[in-house]
């Protein structure tokens, strides 16, 4: 018989994301942020690796098919419910399916979708246009998605260009309501003169923001983007906000990161910032 969790006196959100044991990439990146920013973060791995992908060889890559269905069946019948959920990297056809049964499930919050597939105009080596032909049925499951660039011209089929007008980014917006997609944050938008941008789809308003890009790359920052950006909107900042808040601190990162000659492979410095971000969300 299912009985009633009960209500706990902080906000609680389920993470369907890969885990890696070095590397600030993935879980690694949002499980202290949420928790810094007063969210019970719920770990759902989808994978386990020994590192990320980013650097460090060949990792040590063991996917969890079928955990995230199995875990959701057992939260059901204990009568657990959560505030939001996070879904990131599925990294397989049969985890995609276990997300939109999960999410029939716990969906009665906000739900962050980051379609992670893609970048530099081009799929990851393990995705294909079948992969993201499935990922589309998670788009009206989720309130909101954060795809970067590359993703946004793949799920709405417009053709991926080394810079983004205006013009092209209100039409990707266009064909993602059309994909029934609520809300949007588009990351890593290139422009004409050297620029970046973020773009918002908030309801049915599209704009952006523009930034000087600056600093090393280093893996990982999308999922720190996309668990700021979840915090922030969990303590009731506007989407607008939250996007900014969740764009200052990865910028903040990686400048501390540079200065600190920090290795690249290892993703951002993020410990040592946690209390920044409580400033810059609050």
């Amino acid at each position: 018989m299912q009985t009633a969790v009960k209500k706990k006196p902080i906000q609680r959100a389920a993470i369907l994301h890969d885990l890696c044991t070095v590397g600030k990439a993935a879980m690694t990146n949002i499980l202290p942020v949420l928790s810094v920013l007063g969210v019970e973060a719920c770990p759902v791995p989808t994978m386990v690796l020994s590192t990320h992908t980013g650097g460090y060889g060949k990792p040590a890559i063991y996917p969890l098919s079928g955990f995230a269905g199995d875990c959701g069946k057992h939260l059901k019948s204990q009568g657990f419910s959560f505030d939001a959920v996070f879904v990131g990297y599925l990294g397989n056809e049969k985890n995609v399916r276990e997300a939109y049964t999960f999410l029939e499930d716990f969906s009665g919050g906000p739900v962050l979708f980051d379609p992670i597939m893609a970048d530099h105009g081009k799929f990851y080596s393990n995705f294909n246009e079948s992969y993201n032909e499935l990922l589309k049925g998670l788009i009206p499951r989720c309130t909101l998605m954060t795809p970067n660039y590359t993703e946004s011209c793949l799920l709405t089929g417009e053709a991926y260009e080394e810079s983004c007008g205006k013009e092209k980014f209100l039409r990707i917006t266009e064909k993602l309501k059309n994909l029934n997609c609520k809300n949007a944050v588009l990351t890593s938008i290139p422009l004409e003169d050297g620029l970046s941008a973020v773009g918002i789809l908030d309801g049915g308003e599209a704009d952006w923001f523009t930034y000087e890009p600056t600093g090393r790359a280093y893996p990982g920052t999308g999922d720190l983007f996309s668990a700021v950006l979840l915090g922030a909107l969990l303590k009731g900042l506007s989407l607008r906000k939250a996007a900014e808040a969740a764009h200052r601190f990865v910028a903040h990162c990686i400048q501390k990161s540079d200065a600190a000659g920090y290795d690249t492979r290892e993703g951002v410095l993020l410990e040592p910032e946690l209390l920044e971000l409580v400033k810059i969300v609050s």
